[in-house]
């Protein structure tokens, strides 16, 4: 039974349970040197509202009552801290993607420089194409924290699970935090494999037929649900 603390904005009953969920993912983050200090964040969505990590609090000292809720309209409902500054970003993935329940947004190393001298990393290993999408794209340029950003982010993610954001980081989605994260952890793999094998010399790419079938296959049966 999840423990939940009553709430009389909008009738809203704050889950306990979704805020310790994300306070764990930030510390599995932070313990993964995906992110520094209080860069990045996480949110999940809920029904009608969005769990979101506050703004410009570091993850080592987040605990639950320092999550943030907010409507579909991004109007806050619950807590006391200014929410993630990139909150138009999540919110407008969720209102794109019907599918998408967690996003986890980071600074990792390799992603960041795919992010700042390539447009697209191509199906070039099946766990990155079977869990992230076959090919996998940079985001146009646009500020933090603006609804250019966020629009921009809709356009390149698409139906993919992982998009790098320009001159920034990457962002992942997923049906929960688990699938967000584990999305992560690939996603920066790949950028690595992508990098490292590009300075080796010619890269070898999958059959656009071949990473069909492994997408769909990751998508119809393969996941946990």
């Amino acid at each position: 039974m999840a423990k939940k603390i009553k709430k009389n904005a909008e009738n809203f009953s704050f889950s306990y349970d979704i805020a310790e969920s994300i306070v764990n993912y930030a510390r599995k983050v932070s313990e993964e040197g995906l992110t520094r200090g209080s860069w990045g964040n996480i949110s999940v969505r809920d029904g009608g509202y969005i769990y979101i990590t506050p703004s410009g609090f570091p993850y080592d000292k987040l605990t639950p009552k320092h999550i943030t809720v907010v409507n579909g309209e991004g109007k806050k409902v619950y807590g006391e801290l200014t929410p993630s500054s990139e909150l138009p970003l999540h919110i407008e993935i969720y209102e794109t993607r019907a599918d998408i329940h967690a996003i986890i947004h980071t600074h990792p190393v390799y992603s960041t420089i795919v992010s700042v001298t390539l447009k697209e990393i191509p199906p070039i290993v099946e766990d990155a194409v079977m869990i992230l999408g076959e090919w996998l794209f940079v985001s146009e340029y646009a500020l933090p924290g603006t609804e250019e950003l966020a629009r921009n982010a809709v356009k390149a993610l698409g139906n993919n699970h992982c998009v790098f954001l320009r001159n920034h980081g990457l962002v992942t989605v997923g049906e929960n935090l688990q699938e967000a994260f584990t999305a992560t952890l690939v996603a920066e793999k790949t950028a690595q494999i992508y990098i490292e094998a590009l300075r080796v010399g010619t890269v070898s790419i999958l059959p656009d037929e071949h990473a069909k079938l492994l997408r769909e296959k990751y998508l119809k049966s393969y996941r946990q649900k």
